[in-house]
Order: structure tokens, then sequence, then C-alpha cells
């Protein structure tokens, strides 16, 4: 070995590396998937779960590797093999057939094509069900090919083995409901016992806190449902209906929708559904030598997802409408996301202009925003002694807004276009066509942004044109109902001119006050604030633009961390670890940059780049200050936490929120935060900070209630930041 193969070395090293952490996260995360959950810890957990019956440990590792083996050789999405999706149902195939059968070579070889199949059985699912209705394939590959299977076991007459609970590692006395809650969660692994169920709940309570509760309540509902007002005569089915109604809660109560006390009673209620199916299906399947297994749970959760999808409104349960997680997860990105970037709609919407206006007519405004049509704002310019128009203000010309540009708020397609109205002389009105001319933008299905009462003529769009984001639309007039120039702006569900206008909020809007600037991401302007959209500043936009496949090196505690910069398939821009299990999620624009979210563990350093950097508005003006929320768990002690997670979906809370400001000194831009303080006098609970240089981002640091933790970039060859 020469003195040049080290490098080499050391690239094959990390690549090896690399295959057997992906082999790792594929096979733990078969295990982990079958709580909907992606954690190598929780995995682990349930993985030493079925270890108490070394038969069926050996039977669904197996199981596991050969389906993972499968998707390899068939080239499937090297992402969803690794999340454990196509493992998961292959390895209720290994369980369940080592549970049932005995091992023989007939048998063996027919599990290893039950299993393979259900590789495939798991790809067209997850495509035909994901892609035409949007729903999970859950289990349904599993029952499938165990159908098929158990079927063919009298014909090919294989030795069955019954399904029973010998054995216990444990062997403690528990109340019967506690020990029958255990083994129920072990019979999810085809383990009716109570050292399995031990390992199970540990792995379930790791999982989430939410969950847990989830499958408490459930299981008490079932308890109560057929101990007080009746009697199983079959000690087995009381497992099976126990379990059904566990995972049914836990998808239904915290994973396909937002954790809430509406979920919770949605999940309750689809476990009496799950209840009545379990006993209104068992008897026959039983007659036709049909085993129920998970059948209620995937027909309950299938059914209520897609009737709740038909909704006209998703409200109460918030349905996941993003990429699911735990529980927990799933209630704060959601909470935070709606104070971050607003509830209403997906679409953000700019203000209509460019510079800074004053808003002269709010919602609900005493003139002409009333009834239907209060969900309105006019808009006017103003000079510094609060005029708006020069001299006496008897002609058009003189208002200072007068055929000023109007532009589109997002991106959409123009819709309608009027501009053949003229302008009325200053204190008259157009009854007669109340809106004036104006441009109507189609955004979403059921919603449009209208803007009127523009000056004739100026109109520079054309109908069926589509429009990007601060492209001009027009100028604005004194057209329609308009005694003097000024802009209306409205949103509206309908393309009818003179329809209802829909609850509105602007989105990243400064507002100036007393000298002093404050962006604010969601508002709804009152009347008399002046209000502007962010001024983009290239110099800003250089420094946090990372170029695909660059790299970022970090020191933090000691050691270095390793960041790569990529884009996934969806096109969302990525930091992804090299050293942990870490990506963080971010968007960059013009106008500013947003960390979305970070996911993994949490000793990597994104952690701290997140809360120092969440937002950062790329704005002329350094004097400006504006406020993000982020997830209150994360600051908390860690002993609170699971408390905190328990309580989370009954109350409210929009996340901490943290005041951001820009410091310009020699060295370059220190982007400082500091979390509201809740008593006067107390210093914030989180303070962070950010320096950012012509190399990028070069440090952050993060102080939680004094306890500071913080990242140095070491710049070298192989990690610069390129712009």
């Amino acid at each position: 070995m020469t003195a040049e193969d080290p490098p080499e070395q050391d690239s094959a090293t990390q690549r090896f590396r690399r295959q057997v952490a992906g082999v790792q996260a594929a096979v733990l995360g078969s295990y982990a998937q079958i709580f909907f959950g992606r954690s190598q810890a929780v995995g682990v957990l349930l993985l030493l779960a079925t270890a108490v019956e070394p038969r069926l440990a050996v039977a669904g590792l197996a199981a596991v590797t050969l389906a993972l083996t499968t998707a390899h050789l068939l080239d499937l999405a090297p992402e969803l093999i690794r999340s454990g999706l196509y493992g998961y149902n292959a390895l209720l195939v290994g369980l369940g057939g080592a549970a049932f059968v005995e091992a023989t070579p007939l048998s063996l070889g027919l599990f290893v094509l039950a299993v393979t199949t259900s590789v495939l059985l798991t790809a067209t699912l997850h495509s035909a069900l994901g892609v035409q209705l949007q729903l999970p394939s859950l289990t349904l590959p599993f029952l499938g090919v165990f159908y098929i299977v158990t079927g063919a076991i009298p014909l090919l007459d294989l030795p069955v083995r019954p399904f029973d609970s010998q054995g216990d590692l444990l062997g403690i006395a528990l109340p019967n409901v506690i020990g029958q809650y255990l083994k129920t969660l072990g019979a999810i692994f085809f383990l009716p016992r109570l050292d399995a169920g031990v390992l199970v709940f540990a792995a379930l309570l790791l999982y989430s806190r939410i969950a847990t509760l989830l499958s408490i309540l459930a299981f008490g509902l079932v308890s109560l449902f057929t101990v007080e007002l009746f009697v199983l005569r079959d000690p087995l089915l009381y497992v099976v209906l126990g379990y059904n109604c566990i995972l049914i809660a836990i998808a239904l109560g915290g994973v396909w929708f937002v954790p809430s006390f509406s979920s919770f009673l949605l999940a309750l209620f689809g476990s009496l559904m799950g209840g009545i199916f379990t006993l209104g299906a068992v008897g026959r399947l039983a007659y036709a030598g049909v085993p129920l297994l998970v059948l209620p749970f995937n027909l309950t959760v299938l059914l209520v997802l897609h009737a709740m999808r038909q909704r006209a409104r998703d409200g109460k349960p918030k349905a996941v409408d993003f990429l699911p997680g735990s529980p927990e997860e799933n209630l704060n990105y959601f909470r935070t996301r709606v104070a971050r970037f607003g509830g209403r709609y997906f679409i953000r919407f700019s203000a209509p202009f460019l510079g800074q206006w004053t808003c002269t007519q709010g919602v609900a405004g005493p003139t002409s925003h009333r009834g239907p049509w209060r969900h309105a704002l006019d808009f006017e310019v103003e000079d510094d002694e609060g005029q708006r128009f020069s001299g006496r203000g008897g002609e058009l010309r003189d208002y200072f807004c007068y055929r000023l540009p109007v532009v589109a708020t997002a991106d959409g397609v123009v819709a309608t276009v009027v501009d053949s109205i003229p302008d009325n002389p200053v204190g008259e009105m157009n009854l007669q066509e109340n809106w004036g001319n104006l441009v109507l933008l189609y955004h979403a299905p059921g919603l449009y942004s209208l803007v009127s009462h523009l000056s004739p003529g100026t109109i520079s769009v054309r109908e069926g044109q589509p429009v990007r984001r601060g492209d001009k639309l027009g100028l604005c007039g004194s057209s329609g109902r308009s005694p003097a120039p000024h802009l209306h702006f409205q949103l509206q569900a309908t393309a009818r001119i003179g329809a209802p206008t829909l609850s509105l909020e602007l989105h990243d809007l400064i507002f100036g006050e007393d000298g002093t600037e404050r962006m604010d991401t969601v508002a709804v302007p009152a009347r008399g604030t002046r209000v502007r959209n962010v001024q983009p500043e290239p110099m800003l936009l250089q420094r946090l633009r990372f170029e695909y496949g660059s790299k970022l090196c970090f020191e933090h505690e000691g050691k270095l961390e390793e960041l790569v910069a990529d884009i996934d398939l969806y096109g969302r821009y990525l930091l992804v670890s090299q050293s942990f299990r870490a990506t963080l999620y971010y968007d960059l624009s013009e106008r500013g940059f947003i960390i979305w979210d970070v996911i993994g563990d949490r000793r990597s350093v994104l952690h701290l780049i997140q809360p120092a950097l969440s937002r950062l508005p790329f704005d002329r003006s350094l004097e400006l200050t504006w406020i993000d929320h982020l997830p209150t768990r994360a600051f908390l002690p860690s002993p609170i936490r699971p408390l905190a997670d328990l309580a989370a979906p009954f109350l409210p809370s929009q996340g901490t929120a943290i005041r951001y400001r820009i410091e310009q000194n020699a060295e370059g831009l220190c982007v400082h935060g500091d979390s509201e303080r809740r008593r006067v006098g107390r210093a914030p609970a989180v303070r962070t900070e950010a320096r950012l240089s012509t190399r990028g981002l070069e440090c952050v640091r993060v102080s939680i209630r004094g306890r500071v933790q913080s990242a140095v970039r070491v710049f070298g060859e192989s990690n610069t930041m390129r712009a």
C-alpha cells in the first residue's frame, strides 16, 4: 500500500459504513414500521420482543432479510427500502408462519415464496392506493399473502402449530387487566405472552407517549365492553379484538390525524367500529378456516381515512397533510406550522403592491367592508405627516398611490380582467360597476384573489395568463365604488365578480412603527398600519446559498460532523448529516431562508442550526426584527418531556416564540434570537446566535436556561460552501 492509498481506503470504508448503516436502518425500520415509526431504537426493542421465542425471532429476521434482498434485486426505490416499507409485511409473514406452521422443507419453501410475494404486493398496493386514493397500504400485503398461504396449508398437508401463550420468562403476577393488556401487545407479534408484551410496551412508550395513551384508552374500551357488558368465551378473541382496536386507535388518533381531543374521539369511535367488525366477522371467517388477524384494523382505518377525506373542510380532527411522523412530531409540526406560516391556506400571500402603503380600511371596516364582503383590505400611500395627497387633493394625480404598480400576491392564473371603466373624479363613485377595473387570479381550487379599482387601460395581463408572485398586474386607480384613489384586495372562493369574501391573511409582512420595522409572518393589517413586503437584499442570499453536493464541516462538542447539501425527490432542499441520522429541510428564495423541520438524532449540529437560524428574511433593512415559533418540547428538560407529550393534545400551544434581530459588525452579520420573557426582569430561557460571513454560515450558539451548546464551522478544501 502506497502513501496515496489511504484516501481511497477511507472512501471505501465510508461507503461500506454507509451500506451497513443502510441495511441496519432497513432491518430495524421494518420492525418499527409495525407501530408506524422509523426509530431504530424502537426496532431493537421489537426485535428483542420476538427473541423471547427464538424460533419466531429467526423466522422474522430471515423474512426481513429475504424481503430486503428481493427489493434490492427488483431495484425498488432505495429510500422506501431503507424506511422498512418492504420489510414489515414480510416480517409479519415470517412471524405468522413460524407461529402457525411447523418447520419442514416444504413449509420453508412455501414461506420463502410468500415473503417474496409480499414484496411485490407491497409495491403494488403502495403505488395503487397511494397514487389513486392517497391511502396507506398498511398490512394488506401481509393479509393477502397469509390468507393464500393458510388456504394452501391443508392441501399441502403441512403440520400446524396451535397459536397459544406457552412460556413466560418473567414469571410474575400482575392484575388481570394489566396482564391482558401486555399479552395483547405481544400478540401483535404472534406472542401473546407477558414477557414479549413488556418489551413491546417499552418500544411503544419509546416511540410515542401519545400512542401509548391511545393504546391504553382503546384497550380500556375493549375491556369495558367485553367484561362489563358481555363475556367472550374465547380468550384468544379477546386478544385479537384488543390488538386490532389498539392499532386502530394509534393510527387514527395520532398518525394520520393531528393529536387532539377530537382525534382521540375519532380514535375511540374507530376502535368501536373495529370491535363490531371483529365480532361480526370472526365467526364467518372461522367457518371458512381463515384467521381474523389484523383485518379489522386495515378495513376500519382505510374506511375512516377515505371517508374523512371527503369532508368539505379539513377541520376537527385535522388530517396529517405532511409526511407523517410520531404523534408528538405530527402535533409539534402542525402547531408550529400554523404559528409560523398561517393555518388557513397552503398559498402564501404577499401584499399586492411595491413599497410601503397604509391600510385605510381593514376587515369589517366602517364603510364598504361589511356583511359577506367584510374580509377585505383597502390600501393607500401616506407621506411622513400622514397625508395621502398633495395640495388640496382635488385631482386624482394629487394622490400618492394613484397609478402606482399593483402586483400579484401569489403565483396563479388570470381568471378575469375588467379594464374599461373610467376613473371617477375625486369625491364621486360609480355604484353601477362597483368593483371597477379589476384582476381576478386563480390560485387553487376554491381560492381566488381580487385586486380592484385599477386605472383604465393600465392592466398588463390577459385572461388565462399564468403569473408569478410580484408580477405587475396594472396600476392603482379610482374606478368603481371609489371616491378617491385606493387599492382594494380580497380573497374569494369562486370566480364570480362580487362573490362573498373569504377570511384572509398576508404573510411575511413588514410593519413600520415609530421608526422601527418588524416582520410578521402571518398578519391581517389593521386600519392605520403601514406595511410593505420584503425588499430582497442579494448579499444575504449569497451567504446562505448551499450548492448541491457541497459539504459543510462543523466542530461540535469536540467532534467533527459533516453536512451535505442535497435535494430530495420532492424538490426539497436538505442538509444531511453524514455522522448522525439527521436531516434538515429548508427553503431558499430571494425573499428569505426558512428551516421547515429537522428530523433525526438530537446529537446532530442540525438541531442547533434550527433554532439559531430558523428564519432569516433577506430584507434591505438590517434594523428589522421578527418572531418565529419553534416546538416547545425541544427546550424542555428531558424528565418533563414525557408528561408534556401526554398533555400536549389537550392544551393550546403555538410553541416557543423567539424574537430575532440582525447585528452587523466587522466580521460580518450576527443573527440574535431571544425567547419572549414570561416575567419582567428575567433573562430569556432560550438565546440563540448565528454568525454569517462572506464564506457563509460560520458558527451557531444556543443557550437553554443557561446551558450553552455551540458549533463552529471548519473550513477546508473538502468542505467549503460555494455560492
